[in-house]
């Protein structure tokens, strides 16, 4: 048998600054995809509230949160029944008109700001992670 002895004692207070770092980035993440989900809401209900259709403008939207894993997401959507189940004809349209009013547009505006948040905590964690 061999005396030699290891000290992991560096390696471990490391492990401890990047699960502490990876927590406090999931935090942060969790927040920007959450003003993000907020943002495009509110775009979209103030779009459709230009709508000369009462109906259309009342349409309800909200979000939902959700995590799988490491992934978060928001759902943004139409809330249903009422006057939210006119949301195809004012978004989508048919065949004798409609779809004037942005969906999938309010998102499209909001990614490069949200990609810049989830950057800057990927960011934060690792120079948490490294100690800097």
């Amino acid at each position: 048998m061999s005396d030699a002895t290891i000290d992991a004692s560096e390696l471990t207070a490391f492990g401890r600054r990047v699960a502490a770092a990876h927590a406090m980035a999931s935090v942060k993440v969790a927040q920007a995809v959450k003003k993000g989900a907020q943002n495009v809401k509110e775009v979209i209900i103030s779009d459709l509230q230009t709508s000369r259709n009462y109906a259309i403008s009342c349409i309800g939207i909200g979000y939902e949160m959700g995590s799988t894993g490491t992934t978060v997401y928001a759902d943004v959507s139409p809330r249903e029944g009422g006057a939210s189940d006119l949301d195809n004809i004012a978004f989508f349209g048919t065949a004798k008109g409609g779809g004037t009013h942005d969906f999938y547009e309010a998102a499209e505006t909001e990614l490069p700001t949200l990609a810049e948040y989830v950057a800057d905590a990927a960011d934060d964690m690792l120079i948490g992670a490294i100690g800097l």
